[in-house]
């Protein structure tokens, strides 16, 4: 007996074998409806998947916007081509942290004490102690979900190096040194000033 007549025989009317499914081919024909909406389905959701919204670096990089660091990178050239006797200057940064952000946290504390006791006279004592810390949200108008910000570190810096044209000149290259250490708080030993 193959399947089509297994199945025709399951939900056909009763017969001389005993009752059968009164509604057999009415379940058939909604068993074949719902798998054809659950196909039809997945094969029209794909256009509609979620999109994900890339990093904060990411968007600026395929943006075509310089990141953060470079609009810094070419800022410091920019003020110190200003510097008398300075030209054709070209700076790499040695980041060692990038911006801390310190958030906003709800945090919940519970202890819970039990103490047991067995037949001998021994005890013991169980102490569990629960954190939970949620950090607070804040939705814009358009429903984007940004954490609350207390304090915003700005990024510090390892080392700087500065290749440019006029600081061979010892007075040239002390003006270049002293406003880098006073645009980035860097000691006179971490800056290096080169020749082109």
């Amino acid at each position: 007996m193959g399947f089509w007549d297994t199945w025709s025989k399951i939900f056909s009317p009763a017969g001389k074998d005993g009752p059968r499914l009164k509604n057999g081919p009415l379940l058939l024909i909604l068993l074949a409806v719902g798998v054809g909406l659950l196909l039809f389905n997945s094969f029209f959701s794909f256009g509609k998947e979620r999109a994900v919204e890339p990093p904060p670096g990411e968007e600026a990089r395929q943006s075509g916007q310089p990141l953060p660091e470079q609009q810094l990178d070419r800022g410091l050239a920019e003020i110190l081509t200003q510097i008398r006797g300075v030209s054709e200057v070209e700076l790499y940064l040695t980041p060692e942290t990038s911006g801390r952000l310190e958030l906003v946290a709800d945090e919940e504390q519970s202890q819970r004490q039990t103490s047991e006791g067995d037949r001998e006279g021994g005890s013991r004592e169980i102490v569990e102690e629960t954190t939970r810390k949620t950090y607070v949200l804040l939705r814009d108008p358009q429903g984007n979900e940004l954490p609350l910000v207390v304090e915003e570190g700005e990024p510090r810096y390892r080392g700087v190096l500065v290749v440019a044209r006029g600081v061979e000149d010892p007075e040239v290259k002390a003006r270049v040194i002293e406003a880098l250490q006073v645009l980035l708080g860097l000691p006179a030993h971490r800056i290096t000033v080169l020749p082109r």
